[in-house]
């Protein structure tokens, strides 16, 4: 009557794995290693020289003097 349920049990095997379950996980470390080694080297930067940060801080302190320069010529 008051019976609980018993934890069913599957025995799943993985289509693609070795019977070698060690050798399966060392593989599948060094795949994503490499593939990690790949996509960081590959993203690096590679911008422009006008949208550099030095080179945006020098467009702004020379358009900060042409509006001075423009100013004084107003008054």
């Amino acid at each position: 009557m008051f019976n609980q349920r018993k934890n069913k049990r599957f025995s799943y095997k993985p289509r693609f794995q070795d019977s070698n379950p060690d050798s399966y996980r060392e593989e599948l470390k060094d795949g994503l290693e490499t593939k990690w080694n790949e996509v960081k080297g590959g993203a690096k930067r590679k911008g422009n020289v006008l949208t550099s940060l030095p080179a945006l801080i020098i467009i702004l302190v020379l358009l900060f003097v042409l509006i001075y320069i423009l100013d004084g010529y107003m008054k």
